[in-house]
């Protein structure tokens, strides 16, 4: 099943606002720039992202369509980043427990939650995810890696693609350490991402389901055992 997402934006507001300036850093492309209202329409409010961030957020209706397919009593963002996603869970869910092993990327999903105003909703823990799982307890753990810079798209994305630091963990290793948790998991991946691989990673059900924004295919989530319909 497809999920087929749109923003509130019309195209004439995004393009009046795409016009004024260019990116604060050299570090962030512009058209990651450009676009960023739709990962965060309260961007003007205050919204803090680092270089990693500009890269990784999910859009904030993309995130707003995973959050109610997600929607439970104690979600587990394992890799919360600057908290786009922990910001749309914390709308829907009775609490969120929000994991990032950068102390200052914490910080800023900490700061932004407050901008939306859920920050009550989220539980914010620094650390490595690999160390905590074996003390964490939550109904659905969501998990969105980092893909590995803005190379990703090129030819089929491979899981074991996706490095994550100096845990010695990719993104296989991951959803293994998941499932200790529980077995409902969505997993937010690129749109090239290998869909025999994830079919083949668990023995539980499986969906795949692609996120589209303007009518465009963004990205895919794949919806592990009690979350996938199919």
């Amino acid at each position: 099943m497809e999920a087929v997402v749109s923003t509130q934006s019309t195209w004439k507001q995004w393009y009046q606002r795409r016009v004024h300036g260019g990116p604060p850093d050299p570090k962030i492309p512009e058209k990651y720039w450009y676009q960023r209202y739709r990962y965060f329409s309260k961007f003007d409010e205050g919204i803090q992202m680092d270089v990693e961030g500009w890269y990784s957020v999910t859009p904030e209706a993309i995130a707003a369509e995973i959050a109610e397919r997600c929607k439970c009593k104690v979600i587990l963002d394992a890799m919360c980043g600057c908290g786009g996603n922990s910001i749309a869970f914390a709308k829907v869910c009775e609490k969120v427990i929000a994991i990032d092993i950068s102390k200052e990327r914490l910080e800023m999903a900490r700061n932004n939650a407050r901008i939306y105003g859920v920050e009550d909703k989220i539980e914010f823990i620094h650390g490595d995810f690999f160390k905590l799982a074996g003390e964490l307890t939550a109904d659905v753990v969501f998990l969105a890696p980092p893909w590995g810079g803005i190379n990703y798209g090129m030819g089929k994305f491979d899981l074991r693609q996706i490095g994550l630091g100096d845990t010695g963990n990719d993104g296989v290793t991951i959803l293994r350490v998941a499932q200790k948790i529980s077995d409902k998991i969505a997993y937010f991946l690129p749109r090239n991402a290998d869909q025999v691989q994830i079919s083949s990673l668990t023995g539980t059900r499986v969906e795949v389901s692609k996120n589209f924004l303007f009518n465009k295919f963004k990205s895919c989530t794949a919806y592990f055992g009690g979350l996938a319909r199919t």
